[in-house]
């Protein structure tokens, strides 16, 4: 039965006088705002929001509208006064259409100002505004739509970006939960059996199965698989336990000769390997790979070569020499010489595994591990180290990460990692951890409602959590019972 343990974090309690989150610019990022307030004040709406304009740019004939907009529930929302910035041209033009039309009587209703964004105006201007209060505003939400005209001939650019999640409320509390996650404390292994496997590309002579360590890229590609080698041999953590050496062949020619290249073309690297090194001849196994057709299709696959359908329904659906043939026969050929000279020579490999087995670390020991050879660890020993930092901070969650890197599929890492991106607050990579979790649990229901929880989608998370409290886990219980304030305290907000 795997040790559950919970992390708890507290329920924050927004007090009047907090101010809304607010982004940090608006238009293309080249506009830096701050809201000094956005309250409610008796039965009015205060914002007051600074505008830097120092950086701004939209070019001498254009105009940018900026609208402040209140946004509520069921639709509901309030356009308050615009601020209209013209260009030194644009400006002009406006100015002669306001003179011509006899608009400048109404200026004050339609626009809170007008700015000509020329050198002296190039600063902070603070938009002041007041709007009466209403009771959908309570759960209002504040963008800004950005709307940059189409003059002469531009493409117009329309954007509405949220600046603000809700009103300060006069005189009302509110909870804005942060629920709690759970972890899987994961089992101890009783043996670390790890593996590591490298492609060696070796160039023989024609129909030869002999290794010239001199010929072609056999010196880069012999000194790579010797250098893994003698880090394992060196490291005094890992003992070597068996070398599976697989070659492959290239699909042209002779089925039958290209089985026996690739089978002895393993066993020479094999033979090589057995001199250079002082693992035991009996620990090496060999394996037979044949005609990589698989490897080919991958490279296809991940290719632009054209027609890259056909090629890769041949492959796929054809067997023996009639899939040579095809692929011969293809575009009268040019494919296949393509391939030949392209694709094949990659084809032409030997994959290396190794295979060790890792001691047992303690924590202080695992701690040192992580940061150089992190697969030498198992999740529980990741576990431990992770636990002993301050929950939610960098060095916590960083190890969450590198477990579920070392592990990409193990289910309790992903578990794990859901939870700590979701005390991160990056919701995208928690709902894709959870989609590989370790499902059915109490952590894994407590873990999908703390995720609706920050979807705002509170029904479901009520629900989850019930689901988990009902195996008796205590953090879904208590998130249960915080679910429960916060809906006493909305009933309040709508009153």
């Amino acid at each position: 039965m795997k040790n559950i343990i919970t992390k708890i974090y507290v329920w924050i309690l927004l007090g009047m006088w907090v101010m809304p989150l607010a982004a940090q610019h608006i238009f293309e990022e080249q506009i830096p705002i701050k809201i000094q307030q956005l309250r409610q004040v008796d039965d009015s709406v205060q914002l007051t929001l600074d505008m830097d304009l120092s950086e701004l740019e939209i070019g001498t004939a254009r105009s940018l509208l900026l609208t402040p907009v209140l946004i509520g529930p069921q639709g509901k929302s309030l356009k308050m006064k615009n601020v209209l910035i013209n260009g030194p041209q644009r400006h002009q033009a406006f100015l002669r259409d306001m003179e011509l039309n006899r608009k400048k009587r109404r200026l004050k209703n339609d626009y809170y100002d007008v700015i000509e964004l020329n050198q002296a105006n190039r600063g902070v201007f603070q938009y002041r505004q007041t709007v009466g209060f209403e009771n959908w505003m309570r759960e209002a939400r504040m963008e800004i739509i950005s709307d940059l005209c189409g003059c002469t001939g531009f493409e117009p650019r329309v954007v509405s970006e949220k600046v603000a999640d809700r009103i300060v409320l006069e005189g009302i509390q509110a909870y804005q939960p942060m629920p709690s996650v759970a972890y899987i404390r994961p089992d101890a292994e009783a043996v670390k059996s790890r593996s590591e496997s490298n492609d060696v590309f070796l160039d023989f002579q024609v129909a030869q199965i002999e290794i010239n360590p001199f010929f072609g890229n056999n010196p880069r590609e012999l000194a790579k698989i010797e250098a893994i080698i003698k880090e394992l041999r060196n490291d005094a953590n890992l003992q070597v336990t068996g070398v599976t050496i697989t070659g492959f062949a290239s699909p042209e020619g002779n089925l039958q000769m290209n089985s026996q290249l690739s089978r002895g073309r393993a066993e020479a690297l094999r033979n090589y390997l057995s001199r250079q090194s002082d693992i035991s001849p009996y620990l090496y196994r060999i394996g037979n790979g044949g005609e990589d057709w698989d490897g080919l299709a991958r490279m296809v696959q991940n290719s632009y070569i054209e027609p890259k359908g056909a090629i890769l329904s041949i492959i796929r659906t054809s067997f023996g020499e009639a899939r040579k043939d095809r692929l011969k026969a293809l575009e009268e050929g040019a494919v296949y010489q393509y391939l030949l000279h392209e694709y094949y020579p990659k084809l032409r490999r030997v994959v290396s595994r190794i295979e060790y087995t890792v001691r047992g670390f303690n924590v202080e020991e695992a701690k040192q591990v992580i940061k150089e050879h992190p697969q030498q660890l198992s999740l529980n020993e990741m576990f431990l180290v992770a636990n002993t930092y301050q929950e939610g901070s960098k060095e916590f969650l960083s190890v969450f990460e590198t477990a579920v890197r070392i592990f990409p599929n193990d289910p309790v890492a992903n578990l794990n990692a859901a939870a700590s991106a979701l005390l991160a607050k990056d919701t995208a990579k928690a709902e894709r951890y959870l989609q590989k979790a370790k499902k059915n649990t109490p952590a894994y229901y407590n873990n999908l409602g703390v995720l609706s929880v920050m979807q705002n989608n509170y029904e479901r998370a009520k629900n989850l959590f019930r689901r988990a409290a009902e195996d008796k886990l205590e953090v879904a219980q208590k998130n249960l019972a915080e679910l429960k304030k916060k809906e006493e305290a909305d009933k309040l907000l709508t009153n």
